[in-house]
C-alpha cells in the first residue's frame, strides 16, 4: 500500500515508485510535497513545472512551484514566459538539457537567467515532456544554487528518472485540467462515449447498439454536443473536443 507520508527517497526503486504514485494525487499540495521529495533525491532542491497549454487560438500556462515564490513573481510580473527560451526548446525536442545548453538569443532573455541564478537557479536541468496531444506540452526545470558541475552530474546519473518525472506531472495535469474541463462544460462519460464512436467512424446506429442505449439517446445526444461546441457536425463536435482537451485524439 502506497504511503503518502513516506520519508526520504534512498533509492532508485523508490524514488521510480515515488514518480508512479504521482497519478493517483488528488489535488496541487500532494504533488508538490511528492515532488520535493523527488527533486531531493535527484540533488537539485529546487524545481518549477509549467504545463503549457493551447486551446484553439488561447494559450494558458499553469504552474507548480517548489522554489521561492518570489521567483514566479518576478517570472509573471515581467511576462518572462513570452521569451522563456526553455519553452522553445520544450516546443522543438523532448531531450532533457542542461540549462545552460539553452541559447540565450536576447538581452531579455539574459536577464531572465541572471534573475533566476539569484533565487536558486545558478545552474539546472530542462526536462521537456509532450502529451499525446500537441496542445499539452511540459517544461520541467531542476536547479540548483551550486555550479553548473552539480547539474551535470544530476543529469548524467537520473535522466531517464526526470523524464518519467516530468511526463507523468504533465499527465497529472491533463487529468486535472480535463475533469475541470468536463465539469465546465456540462459533459457526462455518455458524452465522451459517443464522441469516441465519432472517433472510430461508427454509424448512430453502431453508436446506438454497441453502447446498448436508444437510436433515439443517441441522435438527441449528438444534436445537444454539436450545439454546445459550437459545431456543424459531430464529428466537427469530436475535433472540438480534442482541440478543447476534453478527449485525447485517436
Amino acid at each position: 500500500m502506497r504511503d503518502d507520508h513516506a520519508g526520504a527517497i534512498r533509492s532508485l526503486q523508490d524514488a521510480s515508485d515515488r514518480v508512479s504514485w504521482i497519478s493517483g494525487y488528488e489535488n496541487e499540495a500532494d504533488v508538490e510535497a511528492a515532488a520535493r521529495q523527488i527533486v531531493e533525491y535527484l540533488g537539485l532542491p529546487n524545481f518549477v513545472f509549467s504545463a503549457f497549454f493551447r486551446t484553439g487560438e488561447r494559450e494558458n500556462h499553469r504552474y507548480l512551484v517548489g522554489c521561492v515564490p518570489e521567483w514566479c513573481y518576478l517570472y509573471n510580473a515581467n511576462k518572462w514566459y513570452a521569451i522563456d527560451p526553455f519553452i522553445d526548446h520544450a516546443l522543438r525536442s523532448t531531450v532533457p538539457v542542461l540549462a545552460s545548453e539553452v541559447a540565450l538569443t536576447s538581452t531579455g532573455q539574459e536577464r531572465m537567467m541572471a534573475a533566476a541564478a539569484e533565487y536558486g537557479f545558478r545552474s539546472g536541468v530542462v526536462v521537456p515532456a509532450h502529451s499525446l496531444s500537441a496542445i499539452r506540452i511540459g517544461i520541467l526545470y531542476l536547479g540548483t544554487s551550486e555550479g553548473l558541475e552539480r547539474a551535470a552530474e544530476s543529469l548524467l546519473r537520473h535522466r531517464h528518472l526526470m523524464r518519467a518525472f516530468a511526463v507523468e506531472m504533465l499527465e497529472w495535469w491533463d487529468a486535472k485540467l480535463r475533469a475541470d474541463s468536463l465539469d465546465e462544460h456540462g459533459f457526462d462519460q455518455l458524452d465522451l462515449d459517443l464522441l469516441a464512436k465519432v472517433q472510430e467512424n461508427a454509424s448512430r446506429e453502431e453508436a446506438a447498439r454497441e453502447l446498448g442505449i436508444p437510436l433515439s439517446r443517441v441522435k438527441a445526444r449528438y444534436e445537444r454536443l454539436t450545439r454546445k461546441l459550437h459545431a456543424t457536425s459531430k464529428r466537427n463536435a469530436a475535433e472540438r473536443a480534442v482541440g478543447l482537451g476534453l478527449m485525447k485524439p485517436k
